[in-house]
């Protein structure tokens, strides 16, 4: 990694707000006229990830427990229902709000299993969605680019494997 990693998130917060125009441009460039198969790239996110990973722990930040609605599904309702010893309909009727595109979610936030010192307290149980994220493990990480460019303003972790990415896929980029 050629720059420091930065893990401050009203530092990163500022950060993507300053860098959005720059940001949709090399979203352009990687999308549309990088001469890079999706696998190859895919392969440069997950190896820029795992170097990030390495420097950041989640439980520092949390930030996305705290910030995010967390969407969950049947499967999920029913693994952290049993978890937590209670019905479906009990679960369902304290932690899940269903929204008018019939997605379901977590009805508060922060994340009612975040725990004082940032740890998921259904840790093993945790909602797919929650397993996945940031997402960056994902295949074809080209057709993600606005939720990447979106998460790079609340997770470190995206923040600085994008702000990598910049610096090795784009190098003769131009500023402003």
């Amino acid at each position: 990694m050629k720059d420091q990693i930065i893990r401050e998130i009203k530092l990163i917060e500022r950060y993507s707000r300053h860098n959005e125009d720059e940001d949709f441009r090399f979203r352009n460039f990687y999308k549309y006229q990088l001469n890079l198969s999706n696998s190859k790239l895919d392969a440069v996110v997950q190896e820029i990830t795992d170097e990030v990973w390495k420097q950041i722990d989640c439980t520092t930040c949390a930030n996305c427990c705290k910030t995010l609605q967390v969407i969950i599904d049947d499967k999920d309702i029913t693994r952290l229902a049993v978890q937590l010893r209670m019905t479906v309909p009990q679960f369902s009727n304290k932690y899940v709000r269903t929204a008018a595109d019939g997605l379901k979610h977590f009805a508060s936030m922060p994340c009612p299993f975040l725990d004082a010192n940032n740890l998921c307290s259904v840790y093993e149980d945790r909602p797919q969605t929650c397993r996945d994220y940031p997402f960056l493990y994902n295949k074809d990480f080209r057709d993600r680019s606005l939720t990447m460019i979106e998460s790079t303003a609340f997770c470190p972790i995206v923040f600085n494997v994008w702000k990598s990415l910049k610096q090795r896929l784009w190098p003769h980029r131009r500023k402003g």
